[in-house]
């Protein structure tokens, strides 16, 4: 019998099955089961090597997985009601040439998991329904340039873990519609940009696991609801500065596990709505200064497995306001964290630096007031003092858990795992075990230092006021002396007046018993000496000579000295 007799043959049995079951639809085979008031059918894990073509012929749903069927040709033209088809986990090698012809109303297809080698021209015509096709795990190396051409409302596709390495030229041009997009573990070299530019609604898209090196400038068309790129495990050496800059929906972006060398600050700029970034797993040296510039959305960063990362400066994390969740984990040459390293990040609420090289972690490294969870275990920490503050956090934490108090708002340590390394003593010791006295902390040095300070800042404080007061006491001392020399050689008292006017009351005071001094002297040298203008004289005062409307003080001082009962004589005028 021939290939086409035996076509015909197996048409028949198909049609007798059909009317069959339209006469019994309580028709179901062996180790399946069938729901014919939900129209669906189960022949799951039944050890089938065929289709088997009994099913009630209106069946919407049909699930053959996990069975040895090798062959789907001319097997579902029956079912002409059917929606949903899962194949899955079976021996397929061909899909054929318009098999699924007469499934005019398929939604989903799941082919996953077989054995799978191309996608034909005519595979998957009359599938115009069709919106979620999987096709992972599958052997696939060749796609026809015109495979998905009926596909024009299909939103996922998935050709993850095959065989492809690159596809021709508009080989996606019908999938207009298409959201997700998984090509993981295959062997693409490079970005299929010429077929990204088709899918213009797409917004997931898996790249991992392939062998790409590089993302070049426009290596991605613009995508404008793209939300999810993943690039993990290529071998990306290099970053264009515009390479991802036709993305401006991105939320989340992985690029770990590539061989970086240095963090693509530039390209990763432009990525303004960027939410989630995975860098672990490259072969960066340093995290410099604004490493993460404009992201100022950034929620959750993994910088985890990052071997040769030594440094990390105070300052690289100052522009993710936004952050919440940090991973640094097995960065095996970090020794120590920047100070205030967090405190640009106030919404940061969990930190974790397991298995790093840290041998101490201060309190001011971290936002303590808002952290809720710290993982830190691994770590070789040298247990001192400068340790305290987190001994007496992991203490309290240990207390609540042992009374079972509600910790949800409350810092969760791991401190369960923290050990220490050093000294010798503590070597292996569970951290919070350690009685607080071990941590030589002392509170005698404390006053001792509180004193010391004091005291300094007093000496500081006399010192800097006897430094400025001393060149002023002698400013105005050898201005007084100046004056006074004045007088005694030019008879000019007047100029005592300006000579004299401290702003002090002990100055004042000193000054006029200098004059008093003085004025004896003078008595006794001139005989009474007085100004030329007594104030007995009753002549007008010039004011734009006379500087107010007092008496000399030593004009008062002479007036003073004559008895009210004596009517003053002129006195004799001497000219010395």
């Amino acid at each position: 019998m021939g290939s086409r007799g035996l076509e015909k043959w197996l048409w028949l049995v198909g049609v007798i099955a059909w009317a069959c079951g339209a006469s019994a639809r309580t028709l179901c085979p062996p180790r399946c089961a069938c729901d014919d008031a939900l129209r669906a059918a189960s022949c799951a894990n039944a050890g089938l090597e065929i289709v088997p073509i009994q099913l009630n012929p209106e069946a919407t749903h049909i699930n053959l997985t996990h069975n040895a069927i090798d062959n789907l040709l001319y097997t579902f033209a029956f079912y002409t009601q059917l929606t949903i088809l899962d194949i899955s986990h079976n021996k397929v090698q061909d899909l054929g040439s318009k098999n699924f012809d007469n499934n005019l109303e398929m939604t989903h297809l799941n082919v996953s998991h077989n054995a799978l080698k191309r996608l034909d021209k005519d595979t998957f015509i009359g599938l115009k329904r069709l919106i979620d096709l999987d096709l992972s795990s599958n052997e696939i190396s060749n796609i026809h340039l015109q495979t998905f051409k009926d596909l024009t409302i299909l939103e996922r596709l998935d050709l993850s873990n095959n065989k492809l390495v690159n596809f021709e030229a508009e080989t996606f041009e019908p999938l207009s519609s298409l959201k997700i997009l998984s090509l993981k573990n295959n062997s693409i070299l490079e970005i299929p940009s010429s077929n990204l530019f088709y899918v213009i609604r797409l917004e997931y898209l898996d790249l991992s696991e392939n062998l790409i090196q590089q993302i070049d400038r426009h290596g991605i068309p613009f995508l404008k609801e793209l939300k999810h790129l993943d690039f993990n495990n290529n071998i990306i050496k290099s970053v264009d500065q515009l390479g991802l800059h036709n993305l401006p929906s991105l939320r989340h972006l992985d690029l770990s596990d590539n061989n970086l060398t240095s963090i693509p600050t530039s390209a990763l700029s432009k990525l303004s709505n960027l939410s989630h970034l995975y860098l672990s797993g490259n072969f960066f040296h340093n995290i410099s200064s604004l490493s993460f510039q404009s992201l100022f959305h950034l929620k959750h960063l993994h910088l985890s497995r990052l071997y040769e990362l030594d440094k990390v400066d105070s300052r690289a994390f100052v522009d993710n306001i936004n952050l919440q969740k940090i991973w640094m984990n097995e960065n095996l040459k970090v020794r120590e964290v920047p100070p205030r390293l967090f405190h640009g990040n106030p919404k940061l609420t969990h930190v974790y630096m397991r298995n790093n090289a840290l041998e101490t972690l201060e309190a001011s490294h971290f936002p303590i007031d808002t952290l809720q969870e710290l993982e830190i275990s691994g770590n070789p920490f040298v247990c001192n003092c400068s340790l305290l503050w987190l001994w007496k956090l992991g203490r309290d934490c240990d207390i609540r858990n042992k009374k079972s108090y509600n910790t949800s708002a409350i810092l969760r340590i791991d401190y369960e795992d923290v050990k220490c390394a050093a000294p010798d003593r503590l070597r292996g010791v569970v951290f919070v075990q350690i009685p607080e006295s071990e941590f030589g902390c002392s509170s005698g040095w404390v006053v001792v230092a509180i004193v010391v300070l004091t005291v300094s800042i007093i000496i500081s404080v006399v010192g800097g006021v006897l430094y400025f007061m001393g060149p002023l006491k002698r400013c105005k001392g050898d201005k007084s002396k100046q004056v006074m020399n004045s007088v005694m050689l030019n008879g000019d008292v007047s100029k005592l007046g300006n000579g004299l006017g401290y702003s002090t009351r002990s100055r004042e005071q000193e000054n006029k018993r200098d004059v008093d001094r003085y004025l004896m002297i003078g008595s006794s040298v001139t005989n009474n000496f007085h100004s030329l203008n007594p104030p007995w004289h009753s002549v007008d005062k010039n004011p734009y000579y006379q500087e107010d409307n007092e008496e000399h003080i030593y004009q008062q001082f002479a007036y003073e000295t004559i008895p009210h009962h004596r009517t003053p004589e002129k006195p004799h005028i001497v000219y010395v």
